[in-house]
């Protein structure tokens, strides 16, 4: 009986075995006949291309085969069973066939296709962000009228900067206004900028930034409408001073905000602000954009100082007891003193020498005199130049490169062309107005060299220099209105009749001083006691000996002679009469003025009754 019953259970097993087996062939019949398979693209440019069939089973004993279809590549077949297959098409829009075959042993194989289309799509830069062109770095404009106040939006005639305010405030000009298209707002002044009474400093002058002022604050901004708003206490353009409705004071609260009119250039590079302060009062500012920061100090074109003692040695620095050039010098080594040391902005140096320099016999000469120039020391050198304000120093760097006299180099005074330094270091010392250097170096023992150089400044003022009447029929005239010369002017032999007057030098300087050089003879008339109109002595107080200025208002186009005795044209004409006597000469007076060009002077002042003189002057 137990054998019987084994034996049963050994039939039951064996049964359940073959039902087993049966129904998991019959499932993987079912799988691999309802084969299928989905398609993915998997990149923005739709190439890149995934196949995933889906229904694998996890023990993996189905292979599926995938051809991407791709006739032009043998590459685009792959095997899985399971996980996701990629293939990358090319770059274009086309339509393939992607077939997949399953493979499972003991069953015929089964394929499937779909047809899959591949479009293209060219990646590109996405949009940028569009910028504002207010947005980067500002400065004022380096020029004129940059910055000024007035009675009116726009006028400046209360006062505006010169051009040479851009070199005496450059603490100002180099000051930089950002910015950030994240909409943040910073000063940046550096060490210095410029300072007034109400910050603790009187005189104005450069100094330390004062707080708030002081580039500190994190400020911010708004822009549109024609107005640019500054957040933030102590963040300002242009004047630390100017904000709406008044200027500062030392007593006053900073404000958190400051709004400006804005005028902004269609190029985006010239930004125009104007505040109203109080009352009637208006700033005005103009910037540029990303403009390159205050040239160095140093920058420009200089020359021996025409003068005794430009350049001397002695046995100390400083000391030029064992020679000194003397004033007669200036003439006689006229080719020393027209030599140029030009220091370039990009840091390049050049001596421009002309045709002629000074040459000593250690150059070949047979006596110190003018001559041609000598390799190495002829201006052909490639140099560069560094100058350290805070060390107080000037170093020259090219072989044959130099300042003041080519044979003083460091240690020694060169024997030879031959034995041209590479590089020298001068000890510098530039005046507070950067027109003045003065150069020392040590030779050999205690032998020092000095040379002091003058900047060439070409003039900012238009007028500033010596004039004349022009030498032509009309350079005088006068009549019954303004620019009517028809009572009387003068005609070109009174070039010649006249001479004296034609002749005299009316001088503006730069410092602002006016002079009449007459010379031994001027034009003189019967109310200066002369029997007749002729050449004669000058007389007082119209012989040149006021002392007297001038101030030419290029906007209101007027010229005002402060002094005397002082005139243009003819001693006799002032405003609004003609005199009678050299005693009832006045203190001061104003002339119309227009500029025609940089050489060419037109004036008209208004005598009596409607009457007008008119002169006409060249610049000599």
């Amino acid at each position: 009986m137990k054998i019987l019953k084994k034996g049963v259970y050994y039939i039951l097993a064996l049964l359940l075995l073959t039902v087993s087996f049966s129904c998991e062939e019959d499932d993987d019949f079912r799988i691999i006949e309802g084969l299928d398979f989905v398609v993915a693209t998997l990149n923005v440019e739709g190439t890149e291309t995934g196949v995933l069939p889906s229904t694998a089973i996890p023990d993996g004993r189905i292979v599926y085969t995938v051809d991407f279809g791709d006739p032009n590549s043998d590459a685009d077949v792959f095997q899985t069973s399971g996980p996701m297959v990629t293939y990358e098409y090319p770059l274009e829009t086309a339509t393939y066939m992607i077939t997949v075959t399953a493979v499972l042993p003991g069953r015929d194989d089964v394929s499937i296709s779909k047809e899959h289309t591949v479009i293209f799509v060219e990646e590109t830069d996405p949009d940028p962000v569009p910028a504002t062109g207010i947005v980067g770095t500002w400065r004022l404009a380096p020029e004129a009228g940059a910055l000024g106040v007035g009675p009116g939006q726009g006028d400046v005639s209360w006062w505006s900067n010169s051009s040479d305010d851009v070199a005496t405030r450059d603490c100002l000009f180099d000051d930089e206004y950002v910015i950030g298209a994240d909409g943040s707002f910073q000063n940046v002044m550096g060490d210095q900028t410029w300072l007034e009474p109400w910050q603790g400093t009187d005189p104005e002058a450069c100094g330390t930034p004062v707080f708030p002022h002081d580039g500190s604050s994190s400020g911010t901004y708004t822009f549109g409408g024609g107005e640019l708003t500054i957040d933030g206490q102590g963040s300002f353009m242009g004047l630390a001073k100017v904000v709406n409705g008044l200027e500062l004071g030392a007593a006053d609260t900073v404000p958190d905000s400051r709004t400006y009119q804005a005028i902004l250039s269609d190029n985006d590079t010239v930004l125009t602000l104007q505040i109203q302060v109080a009352g009637d009062g208006w700033w005005s500012f103009k910037f540029v954009k990303d403009a390159p920061a205050a040239p160095a100090p140093i920058e420009g074109t200089w020359k021996l100082a025409p003068e005794a003692g430009a350049l001397a040695v002695g046995p100390g620095q400083g000391d030029a007891s064992w020679w000194s050039n003397s004033s007669d010098d200036v003439a006689t080594r006229a080719c020393l003193f027209d030599d140029e040391y030009v220091f370039n902005s990009d840091g390049s140096f050049q001596n421009v020498l002309g045709a002629q320099t000074w040459v000593e016999p250690w150059q070949g000469a047979a006596a110190e005199e003018c001559g041609s120039p000598v390799f190495p020391h002829d201006g052909t050198a490639s140099a560069t130049y560094d100058y350290n304000a805070s060390a107080g120093t000037l170093t020259i760097d090219g072989a044959g490169a130099f300042l003041g006299l080519a044979k003083v180099v460091n240690g020694a005074e060169i024997a030879s062309p031959a034995e041209a330094a590479s590089s020298i270091t001068y000890i510098a010392d530039l005046s507070d107005d950067g027109n003045t250097l003065i150069l020392d170096i040590q030779v050999a023992g205690d032998g020092w060299w000095r040379f002091k150089m003058a900047k060439q400044v070409p003039p900012s003022n238009p007028l500033v220099g010596t004039w004349k009447l022009a030498p032509e029929a009309g350079a005088l005239g006068v009549g019954p209105g303004l620019n009517d010369v028809s009572w009387w002017s003068n005609s070109s032999d009174d070039v010649a009749t006249r001479a004296c007057l034609f002749d005299d030098d009316y001088v503006f300087n730069s410092d602002g001083s006016f002079q009449n050089v007459l010379g031994a003879d001027t034009w003189l008339e019967p109310w200066q006691g002369a029997a007749a109109e002729e050449c004669g002595s000058p007389v007082f107080p119209h012989d040149g000996t006021a002392s007297a200025t001038y101030d030419y208002n290029e906007g209101a186009g007027t010229i005002t002679i402060d002094g005397t005795g002082a005139f243009l044209g003819l001693a006799k004409v002032v405003n609004g009469a003609e005199l009678t006597s050299p005693g009832s000469a006045p203190s001061s007076i104003t002339y119309i003025a227009n500029l025609v060009d940089s050489n060419t002077l037109e004036l008209d002042i208004e005598i009596a009754d409607g009457g007008y003189w008119s002169f006409k002057l060249v610049k000599q």
